[in-house]
């Protein structure tokens, strides 16, 4: 054939493969659209049948795609399927009349709810295709065949409200309004209102509302609270605004109707909220805070006359050295006369006895120190040392029972809240009163100011020139009581003239104290600690000093001391110890005629002895008389000697009896009665010796080293 055509084979092959492939590709697409069509009339049928089917269900009963099978049953709808397709869900057709049928049914069913119901539940228990329904009512709710609406969209939470629920709850919510002038949100909850505030703001517009936590009020109400916050306000008093509140309303709710009401009266200055609903004016508070002024005045005078030891801020001191710069222009010539000789011999340490000497000590005041002072102070502001002493007034506690006795009709929620409120400014109104007293307590006339320095250094002098003459009597025994006779003479008469010397720096630094022998320790430690650096040192090495042995150190740091304070202190010469002695000596004598008490009539005749043969005084305790017993051996004659012995040993043995007697009690009556025996006969014996013990020292004989 292809000879006879003249093709060539290949290309005629060509042609017959390509015609072959045409005609196939025809016959197969005929066949298909006989297929589709045949599958479309049984779908019809059972569309017709059921009212709609799925395309879900179809893939699986044909066992075609999904979307293969939509696309074809979508080109023959209307044509062979008498049906519709879903626009929401397009997996489902359905016919005309089951659209009907459901749009009946969702009308009759909604027609008869009368309260808000949610779609979810009602597409649950009928049946509904759900975007069908959606649509439908939708539909029928536009076109207005259906009064109500649906509130939540196409969701599960989706509520259908009919109209004639909306009306009776907008009546009710308008009458409750109108009646009451606030709205709560836990009511409209009730009523199935979802969005309370919501609901408020899209229902009075126009209205003013103030919005609060849960509930929200009308004008009238904030004018009402306005009214009376402000009368309480301008006449000095309180108001609890939740009296004027109905109940139902939260305390938190009332306090941001009061901060609203407070911000918008503009009287933050002059009124403040406590306990979040009371409101009360500065001026109430102010006759609250001077209920106290006279408990500040008294509780001050008793602070600057009883406490030991506080510290006055350096304002206080700025204010004292003015004063004392007043008074130096007003010195008379006995101080000038002091500068000029301590000017040309200066300051001179030294032991006791001798010539008199004078020794003059930089007063803390003096222009030498401003410099000084003002480098402290600009230390003290840069380390951030406070110099401010805290004089607590009452605690909270005890203001409340003041205002609780003087303010009866405040609750008492409100009496703690005001006591909280004023304690600081209490405290801080204190430490004014406090200064003002002190201030004026020291604030005395320049002849009073050098009357009391001159008591001071006569004071000061005495009981350094009985130190260094008590010391002088110790120094005749040997170490082990010489230092008992030393420790004893720290605890007592050393003591008594460094607390003199911590008394005096208290008043030049702005402390108080009563009286110089009742600083303690303690007290002491306390006064160091607020002193400046150059004069903590050396008080601090007297303070230590007291706890040695040894006189002459306690002497050295003693001198090293005053020479930071004001005080000008004389030596005793010969004439003046003589004088001394003398008074010691009268003194000790007029106080041995007047006791009976025989271990004080020995440890008395015990010392005067002493000073009958050695011309010294000795300051000693107790424990020491058999020391001084022996040492008088030799010193007096020996019948007096041994007398003392014997009346020593009586003396002891009624001590000892006395001691026993405390500790056994009345255990055994047999054994007291002997005791008491026994006691009874040391007493007899003790009271006949007892007048020539005294009469050794008041009615001495002559012997060697004898007194002049």
């Amino acid at each position: 054939m292809a000879r006879s055509m003249s093709l060539q084979h290949r290309l005629l092959r060509r042609s017959t493969m390509s015609f072959m492939f045409v005609v196939v590709e025809l016959t197969l697409s005929t066949y298909n659209r006989s297929y589709l069509d045949q599958l479309a009339e049984e779908i019809n049928d059972k569309l017709q049948e059921a009212g709609q089917v799925t395309i879900s269900e179809l893939c699986k009963a044909y066992d075609l795609p999904g979307d293969f099978l939509l696309q074809a049953l979508s080109r023959r709808l209307g044509r062979i399927i008498h049906g519709q397709l879903d626009q929401e869900n397009r997996g489902v057709i359905f016919t005309e009349a089951f659209v009907s049928r459901h749009r009946a049914r969702i009308r009759g069913l909604f027609t008869a709810i009368t309260r808000p119901t949610p779609v979810s539940s009602l597409i649950t228990r009928y049946g509904f295709q759900e975007h069908l329904l959606y649509s439908l009512l939708e539909e029928l709710v536009n076109a207005g065949r259906l009064k109500g609406t649906v509130v939540g969209g196409r969701q599960d939470k989706a509520v259908f409200v009919p109209d004639i629920y909306s009306r009776t709850q907008n009546n009710w919510v308008d009458s409750f309004f109108k009646q009451n002038g606030y709205l709560e949100f836990d009511a409209l909850y009730r009523l199935g209102i979802p969005d309370p505030a919501g609901y408020i703001k899209k229902r009075y517009k126009s209205a003013q509302l103030l919005f609060l936590r849960a509930a929200c009020v009308g004008q009238e109400i904030v004018d009402q609270v306005e009214a009376s916050v402000e009368e309480a306000i301008s006449s000095g008093n309180w108001i609890d605004v939740a009296t004027l509140l109905p109940s139902s309303l939260s305390v938190e709710d009332v306090g941001i109707l009061l901060q609203q009401v407070m911000r918008s009266l503009n009287k933050s200055s002059s009124g403040l909220v406590f306990s979040d609903t009371i409101a009360v004016s500065e001026k109430f508070l102010s006759t609250c805070a001077d209920l106290f002024s006279d408990l500040m005045q008294q509780k001050a005078e008793k602070e600057i006359k009883n406490n030991p030891v506080n510290l006055i801020t350096e304002e206080d001191l700025k204010q004292a050295s003015c004063l004392e710069n007043s008074y130096a222009n007003k010195k008379d010539k006995k101080d000038e006369r002091r500068k000029k000789a301590t000017e040309g011999s200066g300051s001179v340490r030294g032991g006791g006895g001798g010539n008199a000497r004078e020794i003059k000590i930089k007063k803390t005041k003096k222009k030498g120190r401003k410099d000084a002072d003002s480098d402290e102070e600009s230390q003290g502001t840069a380390t951030g040392r406070s110099k401010k002493p805290e004089f607590p007034f009452m605690s909270q506690e005890e203001i409340e029972d003041v205002l609780k006795t003087r303010m009866q009709d405040c609750p008492e929620e409100l009496i703690t809240e005001i006591a909280e409120h004023l304690r600081r400014p209490l405290t801080k109104t204190y430490q004014e009163v406090v200064r003002s007293v002190f201030t004026s307590s020291t604030s005395s006339s320049g002849a009073n100011r050098r009357q009391a320095m001159k008591d001071l250094q006569e004071e000061f002098s005495n009981l350094y020139n009985n130190i260094r003459l008590f010391e002088k009597g110790a120094k005749y025994f040997t170490d082990d009581t010489q230092t008992n006779l030393a420790k004893h003479l720290l605890k007592t008469l050393c003591t008594d003239i460094t607390n003199l010397v911590f008394n005096f720096l208290a008043s030049e630094s702005m402390m108080t104290t009563e009286n110089y022998s009742t600083i303690t320790s303690e007290g002491r430690i306390k006064i160091l600690g607020k002193l400046p650096e150059d004069t903590k040192g050396p008080l601090t090495k007297l303070h230590t000093s007291l706890n040695g042995k040894s006189i002459e150190d306690f002497l050295s740091c003693l001198d090293s001391a005053v020479d930071i304070c004001g005080i000008m202190v004389k030596k005793g010469d010969k004439k003046k110890e003589r004088q001394v002695l003398f008074q010691h000596r009268q003194a000790l004598i007029e106080q041995l005629k007047v006791t009976e008490d025989p271990a004080l009539v020995l440890h008395l005749t015990s010392v005067l002895l002493f000073q009958f043969s050695t011309h010294c005084m000795l300051h000693a305790p107790g424990r020491s008389v058999p020391q001084i017993i022996n040492f008088l051996s030799g010193k007096i004659p020996e019948d007096q000697h041994l007398l003392l012995v014997k009346y020593h040993g009586l003396v002891v043995k009624q001590l000892m009896s006395q001691t026993k007697k405390t500790e056994h009690g009345d255990s055994d009556t047999k054994d007291n009665m002997e005791e008491e025996e026994g006691a009874e006969s040391i007493r007899k014996e003790l009271q006949e010796i007892t007048t020539s013990i005294k009469d050794l020292v008041l009615r001495p004989r002559k012997f060697s080293g004898t007194e002049e």
